[in-house]
């Protein structure tokens, strides 16, 4: 390990006083082209199903969280006003961004706003998708009430990633249920802690009676909260009389058909780190509480908008962030939906949340395990996998940080950093994770992060994508694959690699004929292969 820093290190230098070989020489490159996306057939290397375009092509999908316009918790958490009074820490008129414009940033809150240039520091790094954290409390701030305000910003910022050519997910993203479940001045005893708001459902959603304390100060062992999510899980009505899940199954609604025709829009995770209430233990939740909610929810958007062929990503309950062990029920996801366009994406926070770590203060538990099990789950369901989360703290970039790359590289797997900026790590303010640091507006960015996140990737691939290799200390990629004969020239059918500035060689390739243009000052190549195996490769 000591050795690979030390590569890091020197690569990180070289990265920053040595620009990509050529690369101003090159023709700029085109547009990408983002394409609607669906399941697939099963890769002959992984036996997992895969994401694939409408041109055949296999799209991996790897890139970044971003919570920019997430509403946080924003109050003293001493001093906690009355719910009616927080408030969200960004403005949600789109008005407030345009022309470029960019409000400050709000160091109280753990996301750092999301504005137009966020996507012009994105593209020299090669992303190609961005996890978009959505609250529902700003979607349906009143009951059966869709706030068309929210809608257009959320449609602004899908608008921003698609002229950079970057897929977005809409991620309905929840922590510890709400923002508005707190400790307002019950007393919390014995081992159970006071506790701020998160962020999740509005406050007409947000009735408990039980204390809202944590145990061991852990927002997932909150009673208040575990009520709430049994409320969700049973469809208990709201203020109106409606469900709950009903309710939620509408704002899905409504997304979808603001978004059904837009290609950027890879399609939609229906809940981030959801959990069980009260009547089921852990283990059984997933079979008899969230399931079979996914596939009611996605039936009821595939019945209600016409026309809907977008993915729907769905996740295990929040769980299997501490075993790293399989979760899913055994059931194919055809027990649930008939509707095949589902992704599984469970979060891998090997060495950070696991109990290993957070019982024991130690890492034993070896993260290939974790991705293994992953694999299992999706496998048994019949699903595509994608990892919605994974991430360190940044004194694990060393260590953590690669192998998760280097896992993903291994098993063909697509995934989502937490996080592009970051005020403070909710979980340890001390840190923050982001790609990019404070002191924002633009941010500072954090070069190891930046070397090690963008990286020599197949975007799309024609035929079958065989393996991906990418050394950030040795400055050199492989990918290899086997297709059928592409036309060259043909660019929606050809495999499309993103090339970092990191990379200074030149680029090679068997079995393929290249076109290389550049992009932001790194490299991307359009393979166009000539029918049967082919490989790019640098040096």
């Amino acid at each position: 390990m000591r050795r690979l820093a030390r590569c890091l290190c020197a690569a990180i230098a070289a990265l920053v006083a040595v620009p990509a070989a050529a690369a101003g020489a090159l023709p700029k490159a085109p547009p990408r082209d983002l394409a609607f996306l669906h399941v697939g057939s099963p890769s002959p290397v992984t036996g997992l199903a895969r994401v694939v375009d409408s041109h055949g092509r296999t799209v991996l999908l790897k890139g970044v969280n971003v919570d920019g316009i997430v509403d946080y918790w924003d109050a003293d958490q001493k001093h906690p006003p009355a719910p009616e009074k927080l408030k969200p820490p960004y403005p949600s008129n789109p008005a407030r961004y345009a022309h470029g414009r960019c409000p400050p940033d709000n160091r109280r809150v753990e996301g750092v706003v999301t504005c137009q240039f966020d996507f012009d520091q994105m593209r020299p790094l090669g992303y190609d998708v961005i996890r978009l954290n959505l609250s529902w409390s700003l979607l349906e701030p009143r009951p059966g009430k869709i706030d068309a305000t929210y809608m257009n910003r959320i449609a602004q910022v899908v608008r921003w990633a698609r002229a950079r050519g970057i897929y977005v997910v809409l991620d309905m993203h929840q922590d510890a249920w709400s923002k508005f479940v707190y400790t307002r001045g019950e007393p919390c005893v014995g081992d159970f802690q006071s506790i701020r708001g998160f962020d999740g459902a509005p406050l007409w959603a947000s009735r408990y009676t039980s204390p809202a304390c944590a145990l061991h100060g852990v927002r997932e062992l909150d009673p208040a909260v575990a009520e709430q999510f049994q409320k969700f899980w049973l469809n208990a009505p709201a203020p109106d009389g409606l469900g709950l899940e009903d309710h939620y199954t509408s704002v899905l609604v409504a997304l979808a058909k603001r978004s059904r025709r837009n290609p950027a829009v890879a399609g939609y995770e229906l809940m981030n780190e959801p959990q069980p209430g009260f009547n089921a233990p852990p283990g059984e939740s997933d079979a008899t509480e969230l399931f079979p909610y996914w596939g009611r929810a996605v039936d009821a958007v595939v019945a209600q908008v016409k026309g809907f062929r977008q993915l729907f990503f769905v996740e295990p309950n929040v769980e299997r962030n501490v075993t790293d062990a399989r979760e899913a029920p055994p059931a194919p996801w055809s027990a649930y939906s008939s509707y095949p366009n589902v992704v599984y994406a469970p979060h891998i926070y090997t060495g950070v949340f696991t109990a290993d770590q957070e019982v024991a203060s130690q890492r034993f538990q070896p993260m290939e395990q974790g991705y293994q099990a992953a694999m299992d789950d999706a496998k048994s369901l019949g699903l595509p996998l994608w990892i919605g989360e994974f991430g360190n703290n940044p004194s694990d970039d060393n260590t953590l940080l690669p192998e998760h790359y280097t896992l993903q590289d291994k098993y063909l797997l697509g995934g989502a950093l937490w996080l592009w900026k970051e005020n403070a790590n909710d979980t340890n303010a001390s840190f923050f994770w982001g790609v990019y640091g404070p002191p924002f507006g633009r941010g500072t960015p954090q070069r190891k992060r930046i070397l090690l996140t963008s990286r020599a990737t197949p975007l799309t691939t024609a035929g079958t994508l065989l393996s991906v290799r990418y050394s950030p200390s040795g400055r050199s990629f492989d990918i290899r694959g086997i297709s059928r004969r592409v036309r060259k020239g043909d660019r929606r059918r050809a495999t499309v690699v993103f090339v970092p500035k990191n990379v200074v060689g030149r680029i090679r390739a068997r079995g393929a004929r290249l076109k290389v243009f550049r992009r932001a000052g790194a490299r991307e190549v359009y393979a166009y292969p000539k029918g049967g195996p082919y490989r790019i490769y640098s040096p």
